[in-house]
């Protein structure tokens, strides 16, 4: 998936928010490195922990991070609870979890075989 900020920002605003950030250089940082990374799920992984660790925009980084996830699972055709996934972004969020391979696992996760 080719994801770039004028998406992420769109994401933002399509759940409510304005797009305004809070920490800009993590997020570009994070889109720095995906270009680097050949995994999906790592370059998901930088993506959500720029989001919920370093809280890239103002507001909605949790809303913002699910709907990226799910998007994620819908363009590489995975089925997914999404419940569950609710819970892993809540649990990386609250745990700040910074561990990319450890938020990796989680994410995996939420998938359904």
């Amino acid at each position: 998936m080719n994801i770039n900020k004028k998406d992420i920002i769109a994401i933002n605003m399509e759940i409510g928010e304005t797009g305004a950030f809070n920490n800009e250089s993590s997020l570009e940082f994070a889109l720095h490195l995906i270009k680097h990374k050949k995994s999906w799920l790592y370059e998901l992984s930088y993506l959500v922990r720029s989001l919920l660790v370093d809280h890239a925009f103002r507001d909605g980084n949790k809303r913002t991070a699910l709907a990226l996830v799910l998007l994620y699972f819908e363009d590489k055709g995975f089925k997914y609870d999404k419940d569950s996934i609710v819970r892993i972004i809540y649990s990386i969020s609250k745990k700040n979890i910074t561990d990319i391979n450890k938020i990796a696992r989680m994410i995996k996760n939420g998938t359904i075989s």
